[in-house]
């Protein structure tokens, strides 16, 4: 069956292209919407940096006069919920390379469900909350220094080993512009800095889950608080707008139904004119005892075969844009990461659709009379 297939295909070049060229086409906008979805959904949840639901922001500023250490035990306290990142400790100076970048202090008793993301390496484990001097670069500042995963970074004369790189390959975030420290460590190298000559009157901290359980101790923390000079206040972070998800979809769908149904459409007439092109063929196998199951299986082979080559390449030429183009400024406004999960719903839509199309076809392949088609001039 494949011999003859492929011997007809010979001589109908033209046509084979055609119907190739739609598939390709529909399986391409269906992979690029494909990807667009996907990054929108990783955008919204690098948006959301976790569960907003869970979330606060807390705020800790002098009420009165604090001292180092009473700040310290609240940061420490507030901990006991969930991770905390301390948000406004300032640029701190990265000796060897003299420039200086925002230091985020983290500080966690239990495995984070949600970290920031990571070009390449690991996150800290509670091991790293007791102080083992290892930070996360920013993607942005370890490109800038040509720092890798592995490298040692000197911070206020300490030794720093680089166990990941922050932020996402294929776009800028914020976390590409931060250093990640462990609390502990932090405290090592800055063990006044509540106490400086600039005197940090205010500090920012998010607490990344554990919303419920602060709510149900926030009483007695902020008591404690005040009679340390310490106001703590906090507040509710704000959710994420989806609707940028939702029109993403939206068009994804549209757009590929409306290009296949146009290609459908063409491949129906296109497939047609070529079975009226080998109406001769197709008499001469009936005659030989070829029964209408077979010929309808052949040219439903046929159909399938040039759907999974039209897919095939419009993967192809995805994963090709996305060597050429990701860091150019089409690659900065289209997304072409292609992921399994392109390649599965390019042809699984691919093939669908090729199936429709092979039905009217195949039927009028099945009508025709043996007589008839050998005699046809």
């Amino acid at each position: 069956m494949y011999q003859f297939i492929f011997r007809q295909w010979k001589n109908r070049k033209a046509t084979i292209l055609l119907i190739v060229i739609g598939f390709f086409i529909g399986s391409l906008v269906m992979s690029l919407g494909t990807s667009a979805s996907v990054e929108s959904i990783v955008y919204i949840n690098d948006q959301r940096a976790g569960n907003p639901e869970q979330q606060l922001d807390i705020f800790l500023s002098q009420d009165d006069e604090w001292n180092q250490r009473d700040v310290e035990d609240t940061v420490e306290r507030l901990s006991e919920f969930g991770e905390i990142q301390l948000l406004s400790m300032g640029s701190r100076k990265l000796d060897q390379y003299n420039d200086s970048f925002p230091i985020v202090p983290v500080l966690f008793h239990q495995d984070p469900s949600w970290h920031i993301p990571l070009v390449e390496g690991k996150y800290f484990s509670t091991e790293d909350m007791g102080g083992n001097k290892s930070i996360i670069i920013g993607k942005s500042i370890a490109d800038k220094h040509k720092i890798n995963l592995g490298d040692r970074v000197v911070i206020e004369g300490e030794k720093f080993h680089v166990i990941g790189i922050g932020g996402r390959s294929s776009r800028e975030t914020s976390w590409e512009h931060a250093i990640y420290m462990p609390w502990k460590d932090y405290l090592d190298i800055y063990d006044d800095f509540f106490l400086e000559e600039n005197k940090l009157h205010t500090v920012s901290i998010r607490l990344k889950s554990g919303k419920d359980l602060f709510m149900q101790n926030s009483k007695g923390l902020i008591e404690t608080a005040n009679q340390n000079g310490i106001k703590l206040v906090y507040e509710n972070v704000n959710d994420v707008d989806n609707s940028s998800l939702r029109n993403t979809l939206i068009i994804t769908i549209v757009a590929t139904i409306l290009i296949y149904t146009i290609a459908i459409i063409n491949i129906i007439h296109l497939m047609l004119y070529w079975l009226l092109e080998r109406k001769r063929e197709i008499g001469i196998m009936k005659a030989l005892g070829a029964n209408n199951g077979y010929i309808a299986k052949t040219v439903l082979l046929e159909v399938l075969i040039m759907s999974i080559i039209g897919g095939l390449l419009a993967i192809l030429v995805q994963y090709l844009a996305m060597l050429f183009l990701s860091n150019s400024s089409i690659g900065k406004e289209i997304t072409f990461q292609v992921t399994w999960l392109n390649l599965f719903s390019a042809l699984g839509v691919s093939l669908f659709f090729g199936m429709i199309s092979a039905i009217v076809p195949a039927l009028k392949a099945m009508r025709f009379e043996p007589i008839s088609a050998i005699n046809r001039t």
